[in-house]
């Protein structure tokens, strides 16, 4: 009898074991826990072949998964793997480890991809922290533990010390100069006719308090006006989880959806991407079957998995159920998660975009990250080529506007109602 009793609890515990560590491998990281150990604080004292070596892992690296070469040469003439010789005799030329830095972005400039460049020392921080706080189980906290490596950590001066630092300045009690203050800012432009509320960047939600509370007041105060904007001009990104969980549910009346896909190469340091994203191997079979025109079907056979997934955005349950146009202004500063959401809203017609061609490189996921061994500096550059549900290569073709307007947003000091792109929106909206 005991014993049966005991083949009973057994299988109960393992159930239980598996299901609390199920839990905790799903939970996001608590920052406030991070202790790292004490490490050697000296100098690098590297040489030019040392730099050589970085400058050869680095190319041999997006030689094998970066997406874009084609992209590149097709948009700006540049065929940056043939380059490798004028590469290598500028890296030569490196003096220091801050000089080599520069060369080797100078280098990494030439793709033309703003993902794509070694991590300063600020980035650094914020990359490790962000990425800290993902559950264990998501393929991406694994790069948390890039910036745990010995020669990382000496790079980007991290330690529990500066660590405790970031998160009191940042994330705990963040002073005037910090990243979340004034990211959202709102503006009556016409009584009762016309509000407006410009995005800087989309913030993780470690970062976003105080746009949670101008939000929250904003949107009820302009619930029942006819039209809305949404300036994400200059946005550069950041969070996807911004827009898709945080501002655009608490606004809508009804729920969003398109289909989008990703292309990547195969390889060791995405290998747990491809396997917790669901990608594909099939692509050969997905190219010849699609509709996508030749072009694109010619630059998606380099690729050895595909995806097809949904992005949705559903109206929380608290949400003002706007029933008015949404605008959202656009510029080529629009990139990444931004770039995202300017795609999301073009083949969805959730809003009407107005301004200019946008930045690209928003259609997929998280950039890869990788150390460099001998300098200690971080590559990160993109792993994916986006592609929308209307068959547009997001990199090569961006995010086109619905009503072109062009201003240059980042010199203009005029006030918002005697700037070219709100008068298009005021026109468009038949407001007298």
């Amino acid at each position: 009898m005991k014993k049966r009793k005991l083949l009973i609890i057994i299988p109960i515990l393992i159930v239980i074991i598996a299901f609390v560590n199920n839990i905790n491998q799903n939970k996001a990281n608590d920052i406030n826990t991070i202790n790292l150990k004490e490490i050697d604080s000296s100098e690098f004292n590297l040489t030019t072949e040392d730099y050589l070596y970085d400058f050869n892992y680095a190319y041999d690296t997006l030689e094998k998964y970066y997406p874009f070469f084609e992209i590149n040469k097709m948009a700006y003439g540049i065929d940056w793997l043939d380059n490798k010789k004028d590469y290598e005799d500028y890296i030569k030329e490196s003096k220091s480890d801050s000089d080599f830095y520069n060369r080797m972005n100078d280098v990494l400039r030439d793709l033309n991809n703003w993902h794509t460049g070694l991590i300063d020392e600020s980035f650094a921080m914020t990359l490790y922290i962000s990425y800290y706080h993902t559950a264990n189980a998501d393929w991406r906290h694994d790069f948390s533990k890039i910036y745990e490596k010995e020669n990382v950590r000496k790079r980007y001066n991290i330690n529990n010390q500066s660590i405790k630092k970031y998160i009191k300045e940042n994330i705990d009690n963040p002073s005037e100069d910090s990243s979340d203050i004034d990211n959202l800012t709102t503006d009556i432009i016409i009584k009762d006719q016309l509000a407006y509320m410009k995005v800087n960047s989309m913030l993780e939600d470690l970062y976003r308090k105080n746009d949670e509370i101008t939000l929250t007041k904003f949107l009820q105060e302009i619930k029942n006006y006819p039209n809305l904007i949404i300036d994400i001009r200059g946005n550069g990104g950041g969070d996807s989880r911004y827009w898709q969980e945080f501002l655009l549910p608490q606004i809508i009346n009804q729920n969003y959806q398109t289909i989008n896909y990703s292309f990547i190469k195969s390889g060791e340091i995405n290998s747990k991407a491809i396997k917790q994203e669901g990608y594909r191997p099939d692509t050969d079979s997905f190219v010849k079957n699609c509709d996508f025109d030749e072009k694109t079907k010619d630059i998606l056979k380099d690729f050895d998995y595909y995806l097809s997934y949904e992005d949705y955005v559903d109206a929380d349950e608290n949400t003002i159920g706007f029933k008015g146009n949404i605008y959202l202004l656009v510029d080529e500063g629009v990139y990444s998660s931004a770039e995202m959401l300017a795609s999301f809203c073009k083949e969805t017609k959730l809003a009407k975009l107005v301004g200019t061609r946008t930045g690209g490189d928003g259609i997929g996921f998280d950039p890869l990250q990788v150390d460099l061994p001998r300098t200690g500096y971080v590559l990160r550059f993109s792993d994916g080529l986006g592609l929308t549900e209307s068959g547009s290569i997001n990199e090569l073709d961006k995010t086109k506007p619905d009503i072109e307007v062009k201003e240059d947003f980042t010199t203009t000091t005029k006030p918002l109602k005697e700037q070219e792109i709100i008068k298009a929106v005021i026109k468009d909206a038949g407001i007298v």
